[in-house]
């Protein structure tokens, strides 16, 4: 009897320690990753501005168009940037995508909801890709700032990118706030543009997810999102 109640007692324990190895981290995403500032740093040219976020340097240009007239309202985003980090190697980006609608009176005959998709190259994955669209969101996530969801496809890693307010005032004056990414269900980083420069939350060095979620809130970064 005391031999089988050690046994039961040891395969608790061990079971006990595997479930806590799986259940999903109790902590705030902000407590598991590192907090980055953007860094300024001088660029190819004066239209290429360069930068750094932790271990990470680079350059991005991006720029936006808009037309508007009693019929029709169209807004277009531009986006290339290089992202290079030791063991990473350097990630060529180049985004575009946009929205509009055309309307006679009051009356919306032809609307394009909100798109934008990214291509990498250099040291990407094959197959690499960002794909961002508009989103429902929840009523309090659409009062304090427009939605939008994203997936981020690197590699045999699978990231996907939601906007929600990580720090700042609740609510953004119809911008975007911030971007929390996940995996599997689980937060791992994010992107707070709610505040006087971006601030970047990458999972811990030694993480497979943080060259990942630095390309993809670079990407996210770059973009001129008519919400903003």
């Amino acid at each position: 009897m005391r031999l089988a109640g050690l046994l039961f007692a040891a395969g608790l324990a061990a079971a006990t320690a595997a479930a806590a190895q799986t259940a999903p981290p109790t902590a705030p995403m902000t407590e598991r990753t590192d907090r980055i500032g953007l860094e300024g740093r001088r660029g190819p040219s004066l239209f290429r501005p360069g930068f750094a976020i932790g271990e990470y340097t680079g350059s991005a240009t991006s720029r936006g168009s808009s037309t508007r007239l009693p019929w029709q309202s169209r807004d277009m985003a531009r986006a290339e940037f290089d992202l290079a980090a030791p063991g990473l190697g350097t990630v060529q980006g180049d985004c575009g995508g946009g929205q509009s609608h055309r309307q006679i009176l009051w009356i919306t005959f032809d609307r394009e909801p909100l798109a934008y998709e990214c291509q990498y190259s250099g040291a990407a994955p094959a197959d690499a890709r960002l794909t961002l669209a508009l989103s429902r969101g929840s009523l309090l996530g659409r009062l304090q700032q427009p939605q939008r969801a994203g997936e981020l496809v690197w590699g045999d890693i699978v990231l996907r990118a939601e906007t929600k307010r990580i720090g700042g005032l609740p609510f953004g004056g119809g911008r975007v706030m911030g971007y929390v990414f996940s995996r599997d269900g689980v937060e791992i980083g994010g992107l707070d543009l709610n505040g006087f420069r971006p601030t970047f939350y990458l999972p811990p060095r030694g993480s497979p997810d943080r060259d990942a979620a630095a390309v993809l809130a670079v990407s996210l970064f770059a973009f001129q999102d008519p919400g903003r």
